[in-house]
């Protein structure tokens, strides 16, 4: 009896285990560093990310600045692209949010949550993009901010790669050091007992105590 209680109580606990969302940041820790990026510059901006965790990517952003004063914002996206051999896969987009157009005098974060979202294996690598592919903007463009390669904890070699190309399916090059700034939300699961867990787990436990009482 006293092995089904203990039994019980565990697995009601570890089978409530809650969801909980794993954050991998990158910040503009060099401030606003790379070249606009706009519908009629450089199109597309990529960086390498290793996924922490298993999940579906819920929230994606980075750190714009408009680098066009006075002009009409231009419309970009965030993405994920998926990894082909080392350099973004344009052809796969995991990870997309709806149009977005900012108007920013200082370099700010902004995020949003994606229309569309597969699941990323924890290990894999995978690429932040923001794009401006096929959305006919305005006339601003943006400078995105710029992260100290392997700093704040993340060891993962990021790297950082652009397209000047309209389709964004060719990649004119890539630098080593440094990164882009971005950051990307993960909804994991994580091995918490939520207090409905731990009450039956204490239920548990009591009940233990109670058996070994009355055998005595």
């Amino acid at each position: 009896m006293r092995r089904f209680i203990i039994a019980g109580a565990f697995i009601l606990a570890a089978g409530s285990a809650a969801h909980a969302d794993v954050v991998l940041t990158k910040s503009p820790d060099l401030g606003p560093y790379w070249h606009p990026v706009s519908d009629h510059s450089t199109y597309v901006y990529t960086n390498s990310f290793v996924a922490p965790v298993t999940g579906t990517v819920t929230s994606l952003g980075t750190w714009l600045v408009t680098a066009s004063a006075g002009t009409a914002p231009s419309t970009i996206v965030f993405e994920v692209f998926g990894n082909a051999s080392g350099a973004p896969d344009p052809t796969s987009v995991l990870a997309q949010t709806n149009a977005l157009a900012f108007t920013l005098d200082t370099l700010t974060f902004e995020s949003a949550a994606p229309t569309s979202s597969a699941v990323l294996t924890a290990g894999e690598t995978y690429w932040f993009a923001i794009s401006a592919v096929g959305q006919n903007g305005g006339d601003s463009e943006y400078q995105v901010g710029g992260h100290t390669q392997n700093s704040e904890g993340i060891v993962d070699n990021g790297t950082f790669w652009y397209s000047n190309d309209p389709s964004g399916l060719n990649f004119g090059g890539s630098y080593n050091v440094p990164e882009m700034a971005f950051s990307v939300t993960l909804s994991g699961s994580a091995a918490i007992p939520e207090p409905v867990s731990l009450a039956i787990l204490g239920t548990g436990l009591g009940g233990l105590a109670l058996t070994r009482r009355r055998r005595s």
